[in-house]
């Protein structure tokens, strides 16, 4: 809507890792720019800035965050309160360093508007700030609302609710509290009444996802975006070679060497995007049937001609691939893929396989039989295609209405 009066609005991302989280800012940075507004971008990672968001007349600051945080056992993490502690700060001493930074950052910029991309510490350092606060990202990084005054705070999908586990975390939940609490205090900020408020302060949130992938299940009511299909990039070099075509977007992990030996027994016509692929592995496994490529090729193309894919579970590439009914074999590396896949495979879509598998081959095979296709495509005819029109037209109405909130 040009004409509008000017804001100052400020992206932020905290947590999490890729470039999905970039990709949920972009169509909402063009809405802004379009609206006259001078956008801000403050990011976890800096270098995906020019990949995604490429052409965008904004000014990029790098994000405080927790920073040489070893990866721990995904059974460390039993709700959303561990989490936190884990990847964002581990005492008040710690978090009041990053609220400092936080709100030095906000005191640059003055936003009218910010908009949060998983940044669970940045939302506690404006808690009591009188700008206008936006959620943003995958259903994971939203927390339902029947989460935000529920006690234990969002156990996770996989965690037992067996009483001493609920008592558990219902005292991790008050330690974290009075963590958060002691910095407010110090600060002279208003009080938490709970955990759930980090979330519940926030004045509307755009949930970029489908209901079919919401790891805490469907919600009633609320408008579900989806997010922009991945594209834009070259086309997928395919090997010259027989035998079904198969994407994989991977990271090394522990057992890449043994999927690689197992795709390649297959005979299938694999094309792979591995980051950090090891130059051995590289040398040992490319073959006439089997490519590696160092480059975004574009996924619109890859599902429409491969047979299935291979990934970790990240959100935008699941929705890329059961919008287009293309069957999925996923190996999740963190909590969030973990629960987004265990949803497609409740479905019967997909199929998933961990990072320490000592064989793929099974999994390899399944993938190919029909039910498997048919289901993915049964899932896809289910959901709503993303409108991109639509969906420029709610994020401009909610943020010209909190211009005036």
């Amino acid at each position: 809507m040009p004409g509008t009066s000017q804001a100052r609005v400020l992206f932020v991302w905290e947590q999490g890792t890729g470039l999905g989280h970039l990709s949920h800012l972009r169509l909402p940075m063009e809405v802004a720019l379009a609206q006259g507004d001078a956008v801000f971008l403050a990011a976890r990672e800096l270098p995906g800035v020019r990949d995604v968001l490429a052409g965008l007349p904004i000014t990029v600051l790098q994000a405080p965050f927790r920073q040489g945080v070893k990866p721990a056992p995904s059974s460390s993490f039993l709700s959303y309160t561990h989490l936190l502690a884990r990847q964002c700060f581990g005492s008040a001493d710690e978090l009041e360093v990053y609220v400092h930074a936080w709100r030095a950052l906000f005191a640059l910029v003055r936003p009218d508007i910010c908009l949060f991309e998983h940044s669970p510490t940045a939302l506690i350092a404006a808690h009591g700030y009188a700008f206008k606060k936006v959620l943003l990202g995958s259903s994971f990084v939203l927390p339902p609302a029947s989460a935000l005054s529920a006690s234990p705070f969002l156990p996770f999908p996989t965690t037992s609710r067996h009483p001493d586990t609920v008592a558990r975390l219902c005292a991790d939940d008050a330690q974290l509290l009075a963590h958060i609490n002691t910095v407010m205090q110090r600060l002279g900020s208003p009080e938490l009444p709970a955990l759930g408020a980090i979330y519940g302060q926030a004045h509307a949130s755009l949930l970029c996802t489908w209901p079919t992938l919401d790891v805490f299940g469907e919600r009633p009511g609320v408008p579900y975006l989806g997010s922009a299909p991945a594209g834009g990039q070259l086309p997928p070099p395919w090997p010259h070679a027989d035998g079904p075509k198969v994407f994989g977007y991977l990271h090394n992990f522990p057992s890449l060497s043994d999927l690689l030996r197992d795709l390649q027994a297959a005979k299938v016509c694999a094309l792979l995007l591995v980051r950090d692929l090891p130059p051995a592995l590289r040398a040992t496994f490319s073959s006439p049937t089997l490519r590696f490529v160092d480059h975004l090729v574009d996924l619109r193309q890859v599902a429409q001609q491969a047979a299935w894919v291979l990934h970790h579970g990240n959100q935008s590439t699941m929705a890329t691939f059961m919008l287009a009914g293309v069957p999925q074999l996923m190996i999740p590396c963190h909590q969030e893929q973990l629960f987004g896949s265990l949803r497609l495979v409740q479905k019967g879509c997909a199929l998933m396989a961990f990072q320490d598998q000592p064989s793929y081959a099974a999994a390899i095979t399944a993938v190919l039989q029909p039910p498997i296709k048919q289901c993915a495509l049964q899932v896809a005819s289910q959901c709503e295609p993303f409108d991109q029109a639509a969906v420029q037209d709610h994020i401009q109405q909610i943020l010209v209405n909190l211009r005036f909130v």
